[in-house]
């Protein structure tokens, strides 16, 4: 990182009131139960913050120049809110810039006010975009470029991005102030290097759509990257341009000489194809590094086809076994790809296996291997339902290893349910689900360990049940 990106990290006026804040709480200030300011502090944090606040206030989550550098200090670590109080603490020593991006993450997620919080990055990267390519262009002339280049985006995104902020100016202006208060835009309306670095940031995490005349190579690169959720949106209007037979075709065609991570993405996107996709399949499955998951998933299909394909057998499952370790590996690093080793067969599937990618699996774990596998932490959850009084709850300790698929029998178990209903599980935004339901927008949750969606200590996790009272 240069010392300029550093500065304005650290200087901007976010992080800087963020600082005032965490010294205004210092040894202990009563917040509500919502966990912010009460409205009868919000006149003294104003001027400690040296910041006009309106004579009657509601709540301080309506003042933006006190909640959003609360949200931030609150993400970054310098305040501590438990019991109907908050505290100052030291934080993290974290680098400069990831310590700004953790604050600024925060805060675009409490302004975007979709289903998947993901509004107000999309309306920053557009705006972002427009700054960087069109540098010549007039402040007033900046929202009409970039609501110009969100209609031609996701209609989804789209949507998100107007649902930002929720003020009564457009949301364009209100993302450009924010911009400036988070050092990205500087005061000649440029993006600042702080800025440019954030929109890679932004590119990286909301990725725009891949350009409907883009090779499958190119698409399952884009794939790869996404989490389970968003891989069958974004590819959507690609395979509607092509149609899902040749779609199918061209994406594992593409798949046979990618990397593992880029070949499951497409598995996993042509898997959905169903029917059309069958010719594919069958092609597929004379490939050597297709062949184990076509197997598995004609076994699946039901096709009157000339020529029976025959089902995986236990090399196809020692083979796959690797493939996924080595996708993890590539995604997530050494201690996912040990976890999937592990659950898909122990240590033993690496040998003999034919996976191009065995040795380099095998190197990379070796540490691993030879202390018999990393510490697994425990997590010590509390469920409680939410709108039942008097307060209904258990207390469970589960592995950090679990998939949210255990993670709902335990809470099943736990509250005597009979597991005769749908649910979702929402963890920073995004939702997971059964994939056998074919819920939207939902992820695989029979992917998603619970030390990877709740990270941190005092994250939280929304359980819907029946689709009705989350817990």
């Amino acid at each position: 990182m240069t010392s300029e990106l550093c500065r304005l990290a650290d200087e901007c006026l976010l992080i800087t009131r963020a600082r005032q804040l965490a010294a205004w709480v210092g040894a202990g200030k009563p917040v509500t139960t919502k966990g912010v300011l009460r409205p009868v502090d919000i006149a003294a944090v104003g001027a400690a913050l040296d910041v006009a606040v309106p004579v009657r206030v509601r709540t301080a989550a309506d003042v933006e120049a006190i909640h959003r550098p609360w949200v931030a200090a609150e993400a970054i670590g310098w305040l501590g809110v438990a019991a109907n109080r908050a505290v100052a603490t030291a934080g993290p020593e974290d680098d400069v810039v990831q310590r700004w991006w953790t604050g600024v993450r925060a805060v675009l997620r409490v302004e975007s006010h979709d289903d998947r919080d993901r509004g107000a990055p999309v309306l920053l990267r557009s705006i972002l975009t427009v700054l960087t390519t069109q540098p010549s262009l007039g402040v007033a002339d900046i929202p009409k470029a970039a609501h110009d280049l969100l209609y031609h985006s996701d209609i989804g995104d789209t949507s998100a991005a107007y649902s930002a902020f929720r003020q009564s100016v457009m949301p364009e202006d209100a993302g450009l102030e924010l911009l400036g208060e988070i050092g990205a835009v500087g005061d000649d309306g440029h993006p600042t290097e702080l800025g440019r670095w954030m929109l890679q940031r932004l590119i990286e995490e909301w990725p725009p759509p891949v350009a409907l005349d883009a090779p499958a190579a190119a698409m399952l690169d884009r794939l790869a990257a996404l989490p389970g959720d968003e891989i069958r949106r974004q590819a959507g209007p690609w395979l509607a341009e092509r149609g899902a037979g040749r779609a199918a075709a061209e994406l594992l065609n593409a798949a046979a000489a990618a990397p593992p991570a880029q070949r499951i993405a497409a598995v996993d996107v042509v898997a959905g194809l169903g029917e059309p996709a069958l010719p594919a399949w069958q092609q597929a499955a004379e490939v050597p590094t297709l062949g184990p998951h076509a197997r598995l998933v004609l076994a699946d299909l039901e096709h009157d086809g000339d020529e029976e394909v025959p089902e995986p057998d236990a090399a196809d499952l020692r083979w796959l076994g690797v493939e996924y370790a080595a996708a993890a590996l590539a995604v997530d690093g050494p201690y996912e790809a040990f976890l999937v080793l592990h659950e898909r067969g122990g240590l033993d599937q690496l040998g003999g296996t034919g996976h191009p990618d065995e040795a380099a699996l095998r190197e990379s774990l070796a540490e691993l291997i030879a202390s018999g596998g990393p510490p697994i932490p425990t997590y010590q959850l509390k469920i409680t339902l939410t709108r039942v009084r008097p307060p209904v709850w258990r207390r469970v300790r589960v592995p950090a290893t679990a998939t949210l698929d255990e993670l709902h029998r335990v809470v099943q178990i736990a509250f005597d349910w009979d597991d005769d209903h749908l649910h979702v599980f929402t963890a920073d935004g995004r939702r997971y689900a059964d994939p056998f339901f074919g819920l939207d927008e939902t992820a695989d949750e029979f992917r998603a360990r619970l030390g990877k969606v709740a990270p941190s200590v005092g994250a939280t996790l929304t359980y819907v049940y029946d689709l009705g009272v989350p817990a």
